[in-house]
């Protein structure tokens, strides 16, 4: 039906003939019925007549909106056509880049592949490396530890050649004191054992000859005036001050020496003055047997 709408011919034959029969019939109305029924059915019939020419506007506004319609269609169509045209193209286009991106795919896969291989190798060797590189943190950081101790213990040396450097030069200047006091305490003692000797010298010229009984003096070292006197200076510890004291008291011998008991060893170390542990540690009684036995 709409397509015969559009068809201007058959639009204008409708419309001759809806002008046609619609004038027939009114004449024919106005012959047959009265003049009132007539004025009436005109009315009705120019009711239906704005009513035919308001639906024939209607037709024609939506035949000119199906016109548009159609020709927009057309020009759709049209692009459509060589949108259509445009997509075969690319897609033969794409099947082209298909064929070339497979044999890419193929080639990616096979590298693929072989990445795969080399990413498997490079794991392990980057969990090897991991491990040594953790060794080596370790041993890195025992030996930062064992620095920071060297460099506390280098610390320490440092203060300590500090204060030995102090304590040298207090040592220094002690042992020059020392020196100095021993110089003056080895000449005190000279002077003092001149003095003593002297003072020897001079009770035993003053004092007279005691007589001791052969057991006494056999028990204290022999008799008590020999014919000679050794020089006991050579054995290690006499001094000739104690010389001097034990031709006092009566031992003038080697001899005499060699025969010393505990008990005469602590008497004479008593009447000496010093400790028996001297005689002991240097020997005296030692030295004197080895001197008797050379002389003999």
């Amino acid at each position: 039906m709409d397509d015969f709408m559009q068809d201007p011919v058959f639009y204008w034959l409708v419309w001759g003939v809806f002008t046609v029969a619609g004038i027939i019939i009114g004449w024919s109305l106005r012959a047959a019925l009265p003049e009132r029924n007539v004025r009436n059915t005109l009315e009705r019939t120019e009711q239906e007549k704005n009513t035919l020419a308001r639906l024939y506007t209607h037709l024609k506004h939506q035949h000119e909106l199906r016109e548009a319609d159609f020709k927009k269609v057309t020009l759709e169509l049209g692009t459509m056509r060589q949108q259509f045209a445009q997509i075969e193209s690319d897609q033969s286009r794409r099947q082209t880049q298909d064929q070339s991106l497979a044999l890419r795919a193929e080639r990616a896969e096979a590298n693929a592949a072989q990445y795969a291989q080399k990413v498997a190798a490079l794991e392990l060797l980057t969990q090897h490396l991991n491990t040594q590189n953790d060794a080596l943190t370790a041993e890195l950081n025992k030996m930062q530890e064992e620095l920071e101790a060297w460099q506390q213990i280098y610390q320490d040396f440092q203060r300590m050649q500090q204060k030995m450097a102090s304590v040298e030069q207090a040592a220094s200047n002690l042992e020059s004191e020392r020196a100095r006091l021993h110089r003056e305490l080895e000449i005190a003692r000279i002077e003092i054992e001149n003095l003593q000797l002297e003072q020897l010298q001079v009770q035993h010229k003053a004092q007279p000859a005691r007589k001791q009984s052969g057991a006494q003096a056999d028990r204290k070292g022999g008799p008590a005036a020999p014919e000679h006197k050794d020089d006991l200076k050579i054995i290690n510890g006499i001094t000739p001050f104690s010389e001097q004291q034990l031709y006092v008291l009566g031992i003038y011998t080697f001899e005499q020496i060699s025969k010393w008991d505990d008990q005469a060893i602590v008497a004479f170390a008593k009447a000496l003055n010093i400790s028996p542990g001297k005689i002991y540690q240097e020997d005296w009684v030692g030295q004197a047997r080895h001197l008797v036995a050379s002389n003999g």
